[in-house]
């Protein structure tokens, strides 16, 4: 039987912030948790597909850019502080640019963003709500603004 998944190497100093990321499934689990918060938007709210996926859109762009690229260091002591200054994007596959980790967590807000606007027929506010967010997510997931601190906003004190 042939191998489904595709073999990386592990890195030197296993970072425990982002080393979960790396396990097989994960990508269909974050998948899944998206369909399933859309599923639940659409039956607590009783709102329409469109404006349920633009709910999850913008929860899921809040979130992601908070805990992604808001939120320094990790929760734990064993690194000695060495991640203190970088967010949980620049850790990923030690900082490096352009995997494939990096490239699915770029796609899905994309794709988010997509689904948000063609089920509300690209109607405003909703198109351009949903804009503002995937722009904002996608301009901070840059490979140029790795370690960038716009007008010094969450820079070191």
């Amino acid at each position: 039987m042939a191998n489904l998944y595709v073999q990386a190497d592990p890195p030197t100093d296993l970072n425990r912030n982002t080393e979960w990321f790396m396990y097989p499934g994960v990508w269909t689990a974050y998948i899944l948790i998206l369909l399933f918060s859309w599923l639940v938007v659409l039956s607590v709210f009783g709102c329409s597909a469109g404006v349920a996926w633009t709910v999850v859109h913008l929860f899921h762009s809040a979130v992601t850019f908070h805990f992604f690229h808001w939120k320094k260091g990790t929760p734990f002591a064993e690194d000695q502080g060495i991640y203190n200054r970088l967010t949980w994007w620049e850790q990923i596959d030690n900082g490096k640019q352009l995997t494939h980790n990096r490239k699915f967590l770029t796609v899905v807000p994309v794709s988010l963003f997509l689904i948000a606007s063609h089920t509300t027929s690209y109607r405003n506010p909703m198109l351009l709500i949903n804009t503002l967010a995937v722009c904002i997510l996608v301009i901070a997931k840059f490979p140029n603004m790795h370690k960038v601190r716009i007008f010094g906003i969450n820079g070191d004190q």
